[in-house]
């Protein structure tokens, strides 16, 4: 039962820095303005919306990297429900792209193409770890 537990909670803290750490080489190839302030709203949402596209996709990369990573940790230290422990590693992820993407505003493709990336690659890293152990 604790192992379970566990598996998902590894999962979630795996994926969420493997999304931290592909969004930081996205930021490193499209670096922010040196003076930008972070807690202007209105600042952040105009950036994303004039974001390139080269950026945003970044982001998406590093949902998917983290989605995938995530599943596959949960997958691997879960002892039962290997699947069912990724898939709550993807949804829980997905939830917080969600309230990200409401705090922010991001263009609709971004909506579509980052809330189709969670829980296929959550199953395809849970897929992969069935086949260990």
């Amino acid at each position: 039962m604790l192992r379970n537990s566990l598996s998902i909670a590894a999962g979630i803290i795996t994926g969420g820095i493997l999304i931290f750490l592909v969004e930081k080489l996205g930021h490193t190839i499209y670096p922010h303005p040196a003076d930008f302030d972070y807690t202007d709203k209105e600042a952040l949402a105009e950036l994303i919306q004039n974001a390139p596209i080269g950026a945003l996709l970044f982001v998406i990369l590093a949902w998917t990297v983290g989605s995938f990573g995530g599943g596959l940790v949960a997958s691997l230290i879960s002892n039962e429900a290997k699947m069912r422990k990724a898939l709550i590693v993807g949804v829980v992820l997905m939830l917080l792209g969600i309230m990200n993407m409401m705090m922010i505003p991001h263009p609709l493709w971004f909506w579509a193409l980052g809330l189709a990336v969670y829980l296929p690659m959550a199953y395809l890293g849970g897929k992969i770890g069935e086949h260990f152990k």
